[in-house]
This record gives C-alpha cells, structure tokens and sequence, in this order.
C-alpha cells in the first residue's frame, strides 16, 4: 500500500488515494473498493463442520457472486 508522507493523517487525500488502491492480499481473492468506497468482491458459500479427524473444518462450496459492489454505488455523492 502506498505510504504518505510521516503517516500524517492532515493531508485527507492521500491516505484516501491509498485505500482506494487496495493493493494488497485478500483472503476472498480480487478485492477493490467502489466509487462510493465499498467493497467489489467475491461472495463465497462456506460451511463449517466437523471434519474427518472430529477437528472444526471449514469448506468453500462455491463463489455466489463475482465482482460484486454494492446496489447504492450510482446515489453516492463521493465520487
């Protein structure tokens, strides 16, 4: 992620700009933020049960929705 300079959180634009760079891992895979600066992500169907050894196992079923942004991103005013 992008640094800004002394860590100083006056200068609002840019630890803004560094979030809205997202560049790092995620564990729910591509991952950016929206116009309206929610997330656009994937949506995965996950169960957790016990697994073969009686131990908690959690297991990804499928991907729901792909690339997936919130329903209110055209009201937003941050653009």
């Amino acid at each position: 992620m992008p640094v800004w300079p002394g860590g100083s959180v006056a200068n609002k634009v840019a630890p803004r700009a560094a979030l809205r760079a997202a560049d790092f891992k995620s564990v729910r895979g591509d991952f950016k933020f929206n116009a309206n600066q929610f997330p656009v992500q994937n949506y995965y169907l996950q169960l957790v049960g016990k697994g073969n050894d009686g131990r908690l196992a959690h297991k990804t079923i499928g991907t729901l929705l792909t690339a997936r942004g919130d329903a209110y991103v055209q009201d937003c005013k941050m653009k």
